[in-house]
């Protein structure tokens, strides 16, 4: 197997670098302050969303879907390169760049959507005309999906929902939410518009990552069309297994981007911070702390861009993701906290490079499947457990 990047990927990335450059830095210093003062506010997500609309007259808007939908066609492994370039730019307004979960097009809008859903829900996400969220986790079910309890009582033409959903990312800014409800035969997916009679978004639930992203839901009596049924009614459990590797990969490939971010900061430092008359990376303890983060950041990569290629070559690799993302996501938390302790009391104060990556990288372990269901589902692999 060849890791080396493709020429043609090497120019994309590229022009990726060079559009964070012209169009996505200028913005965040123009909002800098607040940035700094009270995060991603939903002012700064309407900032995002004119990224992203430059990013599809780019064509770098959803380079993960087929071509014949207006996507890039990049599989896996190119796909980490990519998300390697965005995250390692730094720049916290790209988030909408690229189309990824949740904001933006699915493979399972893409091959289990009707022909009028895709017209209606999939082709607005290719072009950048609408963003989308998946309502999933509930007060009493987050890793666990059988725990859903939001519910869809059938009726005549469609569906009846009720229930609460909370900590839904982008469901304050979306257009359109994929809600996982408990049906009369078992798990379902169903589209559901904003605005709908009976839907409410509760209260902004602010991150440790100073955000404004994830609200409460409500669903009240709230009528859902027949036609909005993705997939099979039932089907929710296996399309959430077979399509939660893509994530999985997209989180992995992101650390990665962030953790080499880090490594670059913290060397940069390391040379130029004068302590005692002589650089701190003279010290034995700085070089080991590097030497360390380098240590994750190639264990992490390999183990990255192993299981994209082994995904674009058709295999099984439920296993391969967990330990994947896993590994790099518990890694990239191990660099942020070296980062911060190498730069010392700059590390902790709002303006450094170094703390708000160490407050947003802490997700990552969460977000996806927490690290504790991907040892479970690697556990599980090997035939133990029930």
């Amino acid at each position: 197997m060849d890791f080396a990047v493709p020429d043609e990927i090497q120019e994309l990335c590229r022009a990726i670098g060079t559009f964070i450059d012209r169009e996505v830095r200028p913005l965040e210093e123009k909002h800098r302050e607040e940035l700094l003062e009270h995060g991603v506010t939903a002012h700064l997500v309407g900032v995002a969303r004119e990224i992203m609309h430059k990013s599809v007259e780019a064509g770098f808007y959803a380079l993960g879907m087929p071509e014949s939908i207006g996507g890039g066609g990049l599989g896996e492994l190119g796909m980490c390169f990519v998300r390697e370039t965005v995250a390692g730019a730094g720049a916290w307004l790209s988030m909408l760049m690229m189309g990824d979960l949740p904001f933006g097009p699915n493979h399972m809008l893409y091959e289990l959507g009707t022909e009028d859903q895709k017209e209606r829900y999939l082709m607005p996400l290719m072009r950048g005309e609408k963003t989308t969220c998946i309502a999933l986790s509930e007060p009493d079910a987050g890793s666990d999906l059988s725990g859903v309890q939001t519910r869809a009582e059938r009726v005549d033409g469609g569906y009846v929902l009720n229930g609460k959903k909370h900590y839904i990312t982008n469901a304050p800014y979306c257009d359109f939410m994929q809600v996982f409800t408990r049906s009369e035969h078992g798990h379902s997916i169903l589209l559901v518009d904003k605005p709908t009679d009976g839907l409410e978004i509760g209260k902004v639930q602010r991150s440790m990552g100073d955000d404004h992203l994830q609200t409460e839901v409500f669903f009240d009596d709230c009528f859902v069309p027949e036609a909005n049924l993705v997939g099979e009614e039932g089907m929710a459990f296996a399309y959430a297994a077979r399509f939660l590797s893509n994530e999985r990969i997209a989180i992995a490939s992101t650390a990665i981007g962030v953790m080499s971010r880090l490594v670059d900061l913290m060397t940069e430092h390391a040379k130029s911070r004068v302590q005692f008359g002589r650089p701190i990376g003279d010290n034995q303890a700085i070089q080991w702390m590097i030497a360390d983060s380098l240590t994750d950041l190639y264990a992490a990569r390999s183990m990255c861009y192993d299981t994209a290629w082994r995904a674009d070559a058709g295999e099984n690799v439920m296993r391969h993701v967990s330990m994947t993302k896993l590994f790099a996501t518990e890694a990239v938390g191990r660099v942020a906290d070296r980062a911060v302790q190498i730069f010392g009391g700059m590390g902790y104060m709002r303006e450094s490079p170094v703390e708000r990556m160490y407050r947003i990288v802490r997700v990552m372990r969460i977000a996806g499947g927490t690290s504790e269901i991907q040892r479970l589902v690697i556990a599980r692999s090997t035939g133990m457990g029930g």
